[in-house]
């Protein structure tokens, strides 16, 4: 089915699928098709997915597959508005890395499919940089990008801050991303979470904070069974259409949840608290540095603060014990760093309280008005404490998993509304909002699938959110939540514990 706008939903057309082997010859593989799978992430540096084939005409022997193949692929989907959307991998060919073959004898075909990525990230496995390289991390990733390995892509990239001079000491070029990944901080938003991923529009290398800033691209709801609408006579072609097509799209076919809120796992890692000691190696002196996941999330930006809804914390502030601590008050982590730089002192050193940038000497720093954060690129100190609790409390928190119908102008990297219902048992049906996953999230990982037989495209997303809209209760008006031991146990000794069994009180 082909058409510039949506009649079904999921609806796709599958334009080109063309093998290219190791010998030069082009094999038309669209008859054989079965299934196409391609998968984003924003934790992985490129595009990869598989094509399904049903070998009916002995395509290994005509063209023997041995995982050195190039593949040309382009499907379109239409959108609302009567453009295409569409993955095209034509003029940037993927490249074959795995073959595998199913025989079903019963039935005398063979089921092959084909493992691919992305040429660049081919092309990285075989470049290794050894000259030396100056400036902003957000330059040299272009520079790597476009001169190393060749891309022709569009590239979305966030400026980074502070001027850095590399050796590469032969490293791959995606291995010194990654690593410039981890140190770099945005000169728009002073965020130290770069992402450097692939998606079906191009590159990206940009913060946490970038991606919460862009605007939700859809929203997707529950919709009551029975309620679904687009079917009734004239929809498809009369002026409701878009309304009734919207709202097709929007359905969602199932969700659940991954993982946990385990706070068990977030807080040893460094997501609610930890302590940075930097120890300078020449001036044998030492900082430290606090982080506190509720004293210093007021500086930074979530996902629904630029959403502009309520922008609150996914754990409670509640106190714990009389001291009055709550649990990001605990020293869960410690640690510790080296500082080998040789800092000077000039008149660009002095900065007053309302200056949002300053220079110290050799260093570039971000420093927010209050001070709170004072981000110096070439410190551990900068970034690692608020890059570790972000990423974590983004991931370890229960990641929604939806399945909808498919749509190519949703990306990872993108954000999304969803609107799940809070279920009222008693009753078996919906009723308002869910009170934790309502409102914008950021697609993590994206699976696109395109099942020939059924005609259709879904989608399985993985979501997630650093807040809530909802502000979690406060502590109750008598102090403390946390339940203490009603009771103490007993001491035995060794004769006691040897004895047979303990005489315990009831």
């Amino acid at each position: 089915m082909s058409t510039d706008k949506y009649q079904e939903p999921g609806q796709f057309d599958l334009k080109v699928v063309n093998l290219i082997t190791g010998e030069g010859t082009e094999v038309d593989l669209k008859a054989l098709v079965m299934a196409v799978q391609i998968y984003e992430d924003i934790n992985a540096n490129c595009i990869a997915g598989y094509i399904t084939l049903q070998d009916t005409v002995g395509l290994t022997n005509a063209a023997p597959l041995i995982g050195q193949e190039y593949l040309q692929l382009h499907i379109t989907t239409p959108s609302l508005s009567g453009k295409k959307s569409e993955v095209n991998f034509t003029k940037n060919v993927l490249h074959v890395t795995g073959v595998t073959e199913q025989y079903e004898g019963n039935q005398n075909l063979t089921i092959t499919t084909l493992e691919f990525v992305t040429s660049e990230f081919i092309h990285s496995r075989r470049t290794r940089i050894e000259r030396h390289l100056k400036g902003e991390y957000s330059s040299l990733v272009q520079t790597v990008l476009q001169s190393d390995l060749t891309c022709k892509k569009d590239l979305y990239i966030e400026t980074t801050v502070g001027v850095k001079h590399v050796n590469p000491c032969n490293h791959t070029p995606f291995k010194m991303i990654g690593e410039w990944c981890r140190q770099s901080v945005s000169k728009e938003h002073g965020s130290p979470t770069y992402h450097f991923y692939e998606n079906l529009k191009g590159y990206h290398f940009r913060s946490l904070e970038s991606l919460y800033a862009e605007s939700s691209k859809y929203e997707f709801l529950v919709v009551e069974p029975g309620s679904r609408v687009g079917d009734e006579p004239g929809v498809r072609s009369g002026p409701d259409h878009d309304k009734k097509m919207t709202r097709d799209m929007a359905q969602i076919q199932d969700y659940s949840v991954e993982g946990s809120k385990n706070i068990a796992d977030v807080a040893p890692r460094g997501g609610l608290s930890s302590t940075m000691t930097n120890h300078n190696i020449f001036h044998k002196s030492y900082s430290t540095t606090s982080y506190n996941y509720f004293d210093n999330r007021e500086d930074e930006k979530h996902i629904n603060k630029f959403a502009g809804d309520a922008d609150n914390p996914i754990y409670s502030d509640a106190f714990v014990d009389k001291e009055e601590r709550r649990i990001s008050d605990f020293k869960y982590t410690t640690f510790l760093t080296p500082d080998s730089e040789i800092r000077t002192v000039d008149s660009e050193a002095n900065f007053t309280e309302d200056d949002a940038v300053f220079k110290d000497a050799q260093f570039d720093v971000w420093s927010d008005k209050k001070k709170k954060y004072n981000f110096s690129q070439r410190k551990s100190s900068s970034w690692l404490q608020r890059r570790r609790s972000n990423l974590l409390l983004g991931q370890k928190n229960g990641m929604l998993i939806l399945n909808v119908f498919g749509n190519t102008a949703i990306g990872c990297g993108d954000l999304v509304t969803v609107n799940l219902p809070e279920k009222d048992h008693s009753a078996g049906s919906q009723k308002g909002k869910h009170r934790f996953y309502r409102g914008v999230h950021l697609i993590q990982t994206l699976k696109h699938e395109f099942n020939i037989a059924t005609k259709k495209h879904t989608m399985a997303m993985t979501l997630l959110k650093d807040s809530v809209e909802e502000r979690l209760k406060p502590s109750p008006a008598d102090g403390f939540i946390e339940i203490k031991p009603k009771k103490s146990g007993k001491i035995f000794n060794e004769g006691q514990m040897y004895s047979g069994t303990p005489d315990y009180d009831e």
